[in-house]
């Protein structure tokens, strides 16, 4: 997710501003990634010599119906108004619109990156945080 394009984020808190009810997959778990942390990552990487496969993503994992409940919690928190307050559970066989099939879990390990740059990256509830802050309207 990041301010380039919509995101799931986006799409979230935009139908959490015009519906009370909001639903997400809660039996499908990633890693949420911030853009804009993959750039500096990216920059590190690079400047560490970094070799090998990389994975680059916020630290922490999430089913995709926390992450949505999280945006929504940080949107009211910080004085954005929404008709949504709960997000739903939907399960991943109840996404007919998912042609391709998914893996459940599409978690990443940043060990090696954190080995080879020394940099830990943050935690997606706070890129959530600062994304929300920086890139979402109150109004």
């Amino acid at each position: 997710f990041g301010p380039d394009k919509p995101s799931f984020i986006d799409q979230i808190i935009q139908r959490a501003r015009e519906n009370e009810t909001v639903t997400a997959v809660a039996d499908k778990f990633s890693s949420p990634t911030y853009t804009i942390d993959v750039a500096n990552w990216l920059r590190l990487a690079w400047e560490n010599e970094a070799q090998g496969i990389l994975h680059l993503c916020n630290d922490g994992a999430c089913s995709w119906q926390e992450w949505a409940q999280y945006a929504i919690d940080v949107c009211r928190d910080s004085g954005i108004p929404l008709k949504a307050v709960h997000v739903g559970k939907l399960s991943l066989t109840d996404m007919k619109n998912f042609v391709a099939r998914r893996p459940v879990s599409t978690v990443l390990s940043t060990a090696k990156f954190t080995a080879r740059t020394g940099v830990q990256p943050r935690h997606w509830r706070d890129a959530v945080a600062d994304y929300i802050s920086a890139h979402v309207s109150k109004t």
